[in-house]
């Protein structure tokens, strides 16, 4: 065999074991709302991940998330499929306004900096009696409120429903900016991004 045939089975050998490739996740979720109503989403992510040879795996870049609401609290209006290349990390329902609210973040530094650099790291959507999603300015009043959704979806795929306790005991281990909404996000609270 020629050198180059050996480097070319080497390379080939390496990026199978490396496992990069594109993944297309479906799952359910139930979600809790702030005034305590549970309601059942339908969420997909579709991007590529990376795996290093003995690690662990993940997302090397999602391409695009949604999240649908299931099934509608009595005849609340429901919002049309919530879709975007950010993390979705809070879904919320104000009864008085009839107003959806979908709070999301980012995995990538990138994605921050092409967005201003906003402080706190957060944009905010609002779908008002089931019209469609508008970006719109963070509102004060989910400052520092938990947040719902599952913000690290495995790459090797999701149970058919994942459950409120299964969240709250996944998240415990994300980083702070998808556990809560948090007012600031500098040195102190582990702004990888903006080491400054």
């Amino acid at each position: 065999m020629t050198l180059r045939l050996v480097r070319g089975l080497v390379l080939a050998l390496t990026m199978a074991l490396a496992g990069c490739g594109k993944v297309s996740l479906q799952w359910s979720e139930q979600v809790r709302l702030r005034d305590g109503q549970v309601v059942v989403v339908q969420r997909t992510a579709q991007g590529k991940t990376y795996s290093e040879l003995g690690g662990p795996g993940g997302w090397r870049y999602p391409v695009e998330m949604s999240v649908s609401i299931a099934k509608a609290l009595g005849n609340i209006k429901t919002p049309p499929v919530w879709r975007d290349t950010y993390v979705p990390v809070l879904l919320d329902y104000d009864a008085s306004s009839g107003s959806w609210s979908m709070l999301a973040s980012f995995y990538y530094c990138e994605t921050w900096y092409a967005l201003g650099r906003p402080i706190p790291p957060y944009i905010e959507y609002q779908s008002i009696h089931g019209a469609s999603w508008e970006r719109v300015p963070l509102e004060q009043r989910f400052i520092d409120r938990e947040t719902n959704l599952l913000t690290g979806p495995d790459t090797d795929g999701e149970p058919d429903l994942v459950t409120i306790a299964d969240k709250d005991f996944r998240q415990r281990s994300a980083a702070r900016q998808y556990q809560r909404i948090l007012r600031k996000w500098g040195r102190e609270e582990d702004n990888f991004c903006d080491l400054k």
